[in-house]
C-alpha cells in the first residue's frame, strides 16, 4: 500500500483526468513504480535548481568579460579572410586560389 499527501482538489482533477484516460491512480501509481523499477530513473526531467549568483560573483563575471581583448582591427592579418591569412602565414599559393587574394 502506497499513501501519498495531497489537496483533495489535486486528487479530484487528477481522477478525473486519469478516468479521461482510461486508469485509475492504483494502476498510474503501479505503472510509475514499475518505470523507476526497471529503468532506475524517474520517467520525466526533473529541473535543476538554478543557483543564485551573489553581487560579487556577478561583479567579478563582469570584470572578466569587460578584460577580454578587443578585436584586432590593425596588423597585417586585420582585414583578410582567414582562408586569405593561412594562405599568407602558410606561404602556399596555388593556382586554384591566386586570383581570390
Amino acid at each position: 500500500m502506497v499513501t501519498a499527501r495531497m489537496s483533495s482538489g489535486k486528487k479530484e482533477a487528477g481522477n478525473r483526468v486519469l478516468e479521461s484516460l482510461g486508469t485509475n491512480a492504483s494502476q498510474a501509481i503501479n505503472g510509475f513504480y514499475d518505470y523507476v523499477i526497471e529503468h532506475k530513473q524517474l520517467p520525466y526531467q526533473e529541473r535543476p535548481k538554478r543557483r543564485a549568483f551573489t553581487s560579487k560573483e556577478i561583479e567579478e563575471a563582469k570584470a572578466f568579460v569587460d578584460d577580454i581583448g578587443k578585436r584586432r582591427t590593425e596588423g597585417r592579418f586585420a582585414r583578410m579572410t582567414i582562408k586569405e591569412a593561412r594562405r599568407e602565414r602558410t606561404g602556399v599559393q596555388t593556382d586554384a586560389n591566386a586570383g581570390d587574394v
